[in-house]
């Protein structure tokens, strides 16, 4: 029998949503961080957070020595360090960042949002350490609580998490400007827009983070496109999907329930669930990670390589002969049903 969509944050592996703002929050300085996937909620799989915080706060310098970070800023102005080299990230940059590596952020905008994803490793549990268990999902107007040395110490103990006593010179941080998918892990900040861009249709995936930057753990795709027709429903065997509404409106159907998702939703899609999705308003994105990263093929098999950095007026072709002519070397299996309604 196929899984119940369950709204909230569940304490076991299971397709679920959650609607901008929910999750399990906690507070620390004037930054809010909100767990929407945690462990428990994805089998162990990986781990999603939504930051939000004013201008001047900042998060110490530190390292995971399991977990792989995907940042991706939704809004304001991030000021990154990695490894020791600063970049100034705005709506859309990315920044990935592997084990072992320190890093650390100042807010540089009055209102700045971050989207964190991260793999291969038990993180959540540091913000319990550190932070306040609060009601909201927007941080507070004064300071409800603040670490001190002693937090920094417990969280080291309870999650993946290493501190550097070492204090950031912020201030002087360079815009990202472009940036190269590399070849290998390494620590890369991407420009909005850039990425492995494939086009499939007029809906244009940039890949953010490839096998080859995660050591095959995960992959990070962002899509966007406009009003369409629904793609061809499917489920997956051994990987985990997900979906972050970015912008714009989106329709899925996860076991044969009809979800509406906009700005800020989740949805999490294990392996098993059947589902689909399609675009609504005249411009929609959305972000995805994908663990492991074994659905790469997919996206390049179906997708030709891309050059412009927004979709076309008119599509192009969408090459699923392509696809089912490697469906055994796909981790996809396809659902042949009746056309899904339309509004």
């Amino acid at each position: 029998m196929a899984n119940k969509l369950k709204r909230g944050l569940p304490e076991t592996k299971m397709p679920y949503l959650l609607r901008n703002g929910e999750g399990r929050h906690y507070t620390f300085g004037k930054q809010t961080i909100s767990v929407i996937a945690d462990s428990n909620s994805t089998g162990g799989e990986f781990e999603v957070f939504h930051i939000i915080g004013g201008k001047g706060e900042e998060f110490p310098i530190h390292h995971h020595n399991q977990a792989y970070e995907s940042i991706m800023v939704l809004e304001g102005r991030i000021e990154l360090h990695i490894d020791d080299t600063y970049y100034l990230l705005t709506c859309g940059d990315y920044a990935h960042i592997p084990p072992g590596i320190k890093h650390g952020y100042r807010m540089n905008g009055h209102r700045n949002r971050i989207l964190s994803y991260n793999v291969k490793g038990l993180v959540s549990s540091m913000y319990t350490a550190l932070g306040e268990s609060y009601s909201h999902s927007h941080f507070p107007v004064e300071s409800l609580h603040q670490w001190v040395s002693e937090d920094l110490i417990k969280a080291s103990e309870v999650a993946d998490v290493c501190f550097d006593i070492k204090s950031a010179e912020w201030g002087n941080a360079p815009y990202v400007e472009e940036g190269l998918l590399p070849e290998e892990v390494v620590p890369y900040v991407l420009e909005y827009g850039e990425g492995d861009r494939l086009l499939t249709g007029d809906q244009l995936h940039r890949i953010l983070a490839s096998q080859k930057n995660s050591n095959g753990a995960y992959i990070v795709v962002s899509t966007e496109g406009p009003k369409g027709k629904p793609i061809v429903e499917h489920y997956h065997e051994k990987h985990v999907e997900s979906f972050y509404c970015v912008q714009g409106q989106m329709t899925m159907w996860a076991n044969g329930e009809e979800i509406r998702l906009n700005e800020g939703d989740f949805l999490h899609v294990p392996e098993g669930t059947l589902h689909t999705y399609r675009l609504d308003a005249p411009y929609n994105r959305f972000v995805g990670l994908l663990a492991s990263g074994l659905f790469e093929p997919f996206f390049r098999t179906l997708g030709e390589p891309y050059e412009h950095f927004t979709f076309p007026n008119q599509p192009s072709p969408i090459r699923m002969d392509r696809v089912m002519a490697n469906i055994h070397e796909l981790d996809l299996k396809v659902v042949a049903k009746l056309p899904l309604k339309q509004d």
